[in-house]
Parts: C-alpha cells; structure tokens; sequence
C-alpha cells in the first residue's frame, strides 16, 4: 500500500509490488492533487484533523480515532461502508454503503475531503485526457455540498490547474499556441479597431472642417435664388443694403475729387484655395457619381477625398485690396490673403490634417476689363495686414498715399470697398446685367467677376463716416460697410490712407474696426527691406 500524500507522478511499482485495481484521487483538502492506489483487498479510509485522506491495510490494528470508512474487495469491485457514527456522500448522495464504480465521487464527511475514484486495469494512466479533467469538475460542481459561488469557483480553479498539469505536452503546447493566437488576434482586432475610430474621428474632423471653409463659401457664392431675391428687389425699388451702401458724394457729401482719385487704385480681390492632405500630401479632390456629377454625403456636404478624380475642391472668398502708391503692391487684410486664418477654421484645418493652399487669387481694377494676378508677398504677424504682388505694368501710375498723422476723434474719413461681394456688384449693374445672368443660367462665382468687368462694372462703393475713437492698435469708425469691405482704404480728407478696413462691430451702432496706416508702413518697409 502506498502512504498518503503519493504524488500523481509516481509510478505504483516504485512504491509497493502487487495488482493496482483503482486509485483515489483527491480533488480537495490538503491532499488535492495526490492520488492513493487500492492494492489490498481490505482497506480502511482515515481522515486526520487538516482534512488529509489516508489508507492503511485493514489488518493494521488498534483502529485510529480518524478512521472514517473501510473499501473491501469483492467479486471486480471496491465497497465503501461508512463507520458508526460517520457520513459518507457518493455523486451526491448519502449512503452506508455502495459498491463504487469508475468516475464516482466521494464526499467524506460534512468538511471532510473530495475524492474521485477511478478504475485504473493495473496502472495508473501517465496523463488524463481533457474530459476526465472537465467531467471531474462538472461532477464536483453538481455534487459537492458546498454554497454555489465556491463550487463553481473550486471546479474552475482546480480544472485549469489539472489542464496545465496533467494533459499531455503536445496538448498543452497545443492550447498555449492557441492562446498565443487568440491574444494575436485580439491585438490586431484592437488595433484594428483602434485605427477605424480614428479614421472615423478624422473624417468626421475633416467633415467640420469642410463645413467651416464652405461657410464662407457661402457667403460669396450667387445662386439662382440670389438673382431671382434680387430681380425683386429691382422690381419693388428695394435694392436692400446694397445700394444703401453705395451712397456717393451728393448723399454722403464726400468731396468728388477723393472718390474720383482713389477709386482707380481699389481693388476687388477674388480668390479660391484647396485643401491639401498632409497624410498623402494630395489635394482633396470631388468624388464624381457615374454620370460625372458631384457627389454629397448624407450630411449634404461636397463628398471629397485625396483619391477622388473630380476637380479640386474650391474655397471662394472675395474682398477688398488698395494699390499704394509707388511701389506695385495691393494692401489688403490678412484674413483676406489668408482667409483660412481666421476664426476657428485654422482650428479645424489642424485637427483634421489638412492644409490649406491657394489655388487662385485675382484682383479686378475698376476700368481694366482683364483681371490681374495677385500673389501673396507679406503678412503680418501681429496686425491684420498683407500685401499681395501684382504685375507692375498693369497698375503703372496708379496707388494710394499713405498719411503721416494717425486721425484724430471727430474727424472725416472716407471708406471704399466691395461690401457683399458681388451682390453689391451685381446690383450696381443693373437689372439688364441681371437678366443677361438669368437668361444664359450663368452663375458661375469666376464668370460673373468676369463679365462684370468686361462691361467696366466693377467699381467700389464709398461710405462716410466720424472717427469714434483713435489708439495705437485701431480706429474706429462709424463709416457703413459689411462683409466683403475688409481690406479697403479709409481716407482722410486729403485722400491719404489713415487705416485699413479691418472689422465690423454691430453691436456698437455698426461701428467698425481699421488697422492705422503706421502698422501697412511697417510692414511695407519690411517688404521693401528683402
């Protein structure tokens, strides 16, 4: 008989010679893990005081105070008998007395240990195969005695132990590479995921930023419905804000020979710029549908991607620019130069990876029917200011002068410029250029700025205004403008340039904003100076 406590990994003819007819298993206790061998005919089962199981020959006397049951030999199988006075549980069930068969489990006593007895034709099995290992665990789970929670959490603990244990190394290796797989595979599922939501996070970024450079888009943009708003206007004698803003000398009581000197030399600035993405370093382009027409996501946006095959996508802006005298340059505001500068749209480029880049920039002279090209020379970093190159041959003889003296409070300054774009221009034309555009379907933003000046329709409109308030970073001033007027020339009585028109402020009684002319010298001088 071997003593108790054998490991499961001894060989039975290591310890004691004879026929091995079964084992006992222990599942619980002290003993878990350890296997005692049934040789003798006659046996009886201790348990000492920490709950470890024991056998002696049944021969082996006085009997102890921990003998808890006797397995006697008989016609191929074991029987267990319970002693006076002790409980025994077999698959659950108390009994006195049964002849155990293979797998049975046996419960000894109330706290006593588990074990699970098992037939073994003369030795003891080098390995146990999975289902022995999860069938010993389903059986102690249902059979056990125990509260709920430690039943399962025994069966499991003791279950994976015994997997990592007593299985063979071909299985384990087996289950260690599928674990190593399955973890292989949830990375890259991790990653995976981790990479479309951060496509998603991108392209919902690119659609806000999208959204913010097509507000201004907008705002420029002439659509049938404006022509249709403005043949009304025409027809009820109500050219709205417009033609309010064009009032001229006999209204606003300007001198003639400052509007006649200086309007030649205001510009009307139009420009577009694409979005480049820095990822792929290509421009987002329109994503055509089968037809070649340009496709919308549902979120009626343009639909544009960096491997789309449509036109790049353009970002319009209009404004308003001045030639200063002797040099061939157009001063205008940087968030007109720069448009994607401003407000929340640089923000909104950043986080959505893009960059934004000029496509085209033009400015029309009032009496040239050709626009010219215009190209970024000079910005400021701490002023709202810019200043655009142009072909010194087109502008010879022409520029504003800038004045010594900042204006004072009270004085008279004169503002030129294209307020609401080409609405304004439009409705300066007249209702015959009006229904011209009707009649072709012609709203295109680059073909109307066209056809305006061939018919010499460009010409900035002039508002009168009192300086409010004068200090070395603004003017401010009531003079009447509105989007599209910034970068146009406020003018002094002498026709110099005293600021540059730079923001509206509404909630002051539609007070605006100017750059003083000391900021456009510095930073002309800077320009001139490389």
């Amino acid at each position: 008989m071997l003593e108790p406590g054998a490991s499961d990994t001894t060989s039975p003819s290591d310890a004691f010679e004879g026929d091995v007819r079964a084992f006992l298993e222990s599942l619980t206790g002290p003993s878990r893990g350890n296997v005692i061998w049934l040789v003798d005919n006659a046996l009886t089962v201790s348990v000492d005081e920490s709950r470890a199981l024991g056998l002696r020959q049944k021969s082996d006397v006085p009997p102890h105070d921990e003998d808890f049951a006797t397995l006697q030999w008989s016609n191929g199988v074991y029987t267990l008998t319970a002693l006076s006075g002790r409980n025994l549980w077999v698959n659950g069930q108390k009994v006195s007395s049964t002849a155990l068969g293979h797998g049975d489990m046996i419960e000894f006593g109330e706290h006593g240990p588990i074990s699970r007895y098992r037939v073994c034709n003369h030795k003891f099995p080098a390995r146990h195969t999975v289902e022995d290992i999860l069938s010993d665990a389903y059986a102690y789970a249902r059979t056990s005695r125990r509260p709920f929670a430690k039943r399962v959490s025994g069966a499991l603990r003791e279950s994976g132990r015994r997997l990592a244990s007593q299985t063979t190394v071909l299985f384990r290796i087996t289950v260690l590479a599928s674990l190593l797989l399955i973890a292989g595979l949830v990375f890259l599922l991790y990653q995976n995921d981790r990479k479309l939501a951060e496509s998603i996070q991108q392209e919902s970024r690119k659609i806000e930023a999208v959204a913010v450079m097509l507000a201004q888009t907008r705002e420029d943009a002439i659509t049938p419905e404006d022509l249709s708003a403005l043949r009304s206007a025409f027809e009820n004698q109500a050219i709205a804000t417009e033609q309010r803003l064009g009032t001229l000398e006999q209204r606003a009581g300007a001198p003639t020979r400052i509007i006649d000197a200086s309007t030649q030399s205001v510009a009307f600035i139009q420009g577009a710029y694409g979005l480049r993405h820095l990822e792929s370093g290509k421009l987002l382009r329109h994503v055509l549908g089968p037809n070649g027409e340009k496709l919308q996501t549902p979120f009626g946006q343009p639909w544009i991607e960096p491997d789309a095959t449509g036109e790049p996508a353009e970002f319009q802006f209009t404004g308003t620019g001045f030639l200063i005298e002797g040099v061939p340059l157009l001063a205008t505001n940087r968030h007109v130069a720069l448009p994607w500068t401003s407000g929340d749209r640089a923000k909104a480029l950043k986080g959505a990876g893009l960059e934004a880049e000029m496509l085209r920039l033009v400015a029309y002279l009032p009496g040239q029917a050709e626009s010219i090209e215009a190209k970024l020379n000079q910005f400021s970093e701490t002023a709202d200011l810019a200043l655009l190159s142009v072909d010194p041959d087109r502008v010879e003889g022409l520029g504003l002068p800038l004045a010594n003296d900042q204006p004072r409070a009270g004085e008279e300054v004169f503002l030129l410029g294209y307020p609401t774009g080409l609405r304004a221009l439009i409705a300066q034309a007249g209702p015959d250029f009006l229904e011209t555009l009707e009649k072709d379907g012609s709203v295109d933003f680059w073909t109307i700025a066209s056809r305006l000046s061939v018919q010499s329709q460009i010409q900035p409109l002039a508002s009168r205004g009192i300086v409010a308030q004068t200090n070395p970073g603004s003017v401010v001033y009531d003079a009447e403008t509105t989007t599209g007027g910034s970068g146009g020339p406020a003018l002094n009585r002498r026709g110099e340039v005293v600021a540059v028109n730079a923001a509206i402020l509404p909630e002051f009684g539609g007070s605006n904003i100017g750059v003083p002319v000391s900021h456009l010298k510095t930073l002309l001088g800077d320009s001139l100076n490389q």
